[in-house]
């Protein structure tokens, strides 16, 4: 990546001319002599001035800031030093913007105070009836979620794995037959699948799963295409995981080596038949790497039942009943009257805003906010969760009414921060009881996560730690920066309304990084 270098000069200019001039006696040489060292020192004192180390860092950030690749943009910058309490640079600091994933420094910042770092998730299920010695279990198999973000491939290499144990531990008991329904428990959380300002568009992709309490492999598939023999024909595709839930509709076909891959999936809101649309290139010589796609699915605690008896089946354990969400079951569930026969625990809250924050996980920064409004008030939405967020920020000595928060992630528009509350928030964190915790969960360039290559090869690699984010028109970095003196900074750059490719502006943040990390007082 090529690195700008910002030359700057500084210039005396002379005051205006006086109207009149007066005609002054000659001085005595003693007084010439006491005259000329007096403007020595003051020019000496305003050299010193000019180029201090701060103003110098100020001169060089406006430069990379004027780069004509966002002169059409709104720019906003904070940079605080956390020691002394020190701007180091401000540009529209106060404005608000667009956070895009920066927001989940909010989200997480506030999981990491209010359930505390140690803090897991429990799903457990249930057995709501009597297991017969002839094998057969007469009644219910209840799986109630409790927000547990984690059962995914961010933690497990085969998060069905969960599952599987699960239909061990049946099995252990001796039930061959269930004779009754599977029923998933998900109103741990409200019935709000998406986040308010949450586009249509985005409904197919990963990073917009659907939000439930009851959640696995991230509520999404994997679709692996490869091309077929010759052009013209049907790509061949796989699902993983394999599931009788989801159909796919394969209308992919195979292209000419020249052409690009270019396959879209289609989803409808409250449906399950996905549409692959497009092309992908034959592979002349050698075979072929599948190409991913990676979409959601609709209805995830019915997708979550689905892939459990299947694990149910693999160890010949059939079920007569059906599969059935809570909100269709109309009966009480009183969980005081059951047998507890398996749970599952999570990983510690530590690792899980790690993960959050390192990948930009949009659905684990949702049900934690959920999981914050449930344990803070009985009720897991959004907006219980956000009261709680609202509350901590303003710990931080950010003004309640000074930003809007909409979901937990930062995929909506409606979000509005401004850098200054970022660099306050993180500035709190900082000198908080979780400083770790937090300070570790943020990307690091040369290191998994989004920032893996950005800053390459420059001080800035190995001593900043920063939450990206990024959408259409909308790009954002925050976190900490180490400079040469060793003075921790928090920082924010929000980049909105850009009309140029993402990687430029996402350079320009890298410059500014670069120059601050390279900062020293001496």
């Amino acid at each position: 990546m090529p690195i700008a270098v910002f030359i700057f000069t500084a210039t005396a200019h002379a005051s205006a001319a006086p109207d009149t001039v007066k005609i002054k006696p000659p001085l005595a040489p003693q007084q010439q002599i006491s005259k000329s060292s007096a403007a020595d020192t003051a020019k000496s004192e305003k050299r010193i001035v000019r180029f201090s180390p701060v103003r110098e860092l100020q001169a060089d950030l406006d430069g990379i800031l004027s780069a004509p690749e966002i002169g059409n943009a709104h720019v906003g910058i904070s940079v605080l030093s956390i020691e002394n309490g020190e701007y180091f640079y401000r540009k529209n600091d106060v404005r608000n913007f667009i956070p895009a994933s920066t927001q989940k420094i909010f989200t997480t910042s506030t999981a990491l105070d209010f359930l505390g770092k140690d803090f897991r998730f429990i799903t457990r299920w249930y057995l709501d009836g009597d297991i017969m010695p002839s094998g057969e279990f007469i009644g219910n198999i209840i799986v109630r979620g409790a927000g547990d973000p984690s059962m995914s491939q961010f933690f497990y290499p085969e998060p069905l794995d969960i599952l599987t144990e699960a239909a061990v531990k049946l099995d252990s008991l001796g039930i061959r037959v269930v004779r009754g329904n599977i029923i998933a428990d998900d109103s741990y959380f409200d019935d709000a699948v998406y986040g308010t300002g949450w586009q249509i568009d985005d409904v197919p992709y990963s990073y917009s799963a659907q939000i439930s309490a009851l959640s696995i492999n991230d509520n999404s598939i994997d679709i692996l295409a490869v091309p077929g023999q010759s052009m013209g024909e049907p790509a061949k595709i796989r699902i993983v995981p394999e599931n009788s839930y989801i159909r796919v509709v394969n209308n992919v076909t195979t292209a000419d080596a020249a052409e690009p891959t270019i396959i879209v999936p289609y989803r409808e809101q409250s449906e399950n038949m996905i549409e692959l649309r497009g092309k992908i290139p034959v592979q002349l010589k050698g075979g072929a790497e599948p190409f991913h796609i990676n979409t959601t699915v609709n209805n995830p605690p019915l997708f979550f039942l689905h892939l459990f008896k299947q694990a149910l089946e693999k160890y010949g354990i059939r079920v007569r009943g059906s599969l059935i969400s809570v909100d269709d079951w109309n009966e009480r569930i009183t969980y005081s009257d059951m047998q507890t026969f398996y749970e599952h625990i999570s990983p510690p809250l530590s690792d899980i805003v790690a993960v959050i924050n390192k990948f930009s996980h949009n659905l684990g920064a949702e049900m934690l906010l959920k999981t914050i409004g449930k344990e803070s008030s009985g009720i897991g939405s959004a907006a219980k969760g956000i009261e709680v967020v609202k509350r901590y920020a303003i710990r931080q000595g950010i003004a309640a009414e000074s930003f809007t928060m909409v979901d937990g992630s930062g995929l909506s528009r409606l979000n509005l921060l401004s850098p200054r509350a970022e660099c306050g928030l993180l500035s709190g964190v900082y000198r908080s009881p979780n400083k770790e915790e937090f300070w570790l969960s943020f990307p690091v360039p040369m290191a998994q996560g989004t920032l893996r290559n950005r800053m390459l090869h420059t001080r800035a690699e190995k001593y900043t730690r920063a939450k990206t984010g990024s959408m259409n028109n909308v790009s954002g970095i925050a976190g900490y920066i180490i400079t040469r003196d060793g003075e921790p900074l928090a920082f924010s750059i929000l980049v909105n309304g850009f009309t140029v490719p993402a990687a430029l502006v996402e350079n320009i943040q890298d410059l500014v990084c670069m120059r601050l990390a390279s900062f020293t007082r001496k």
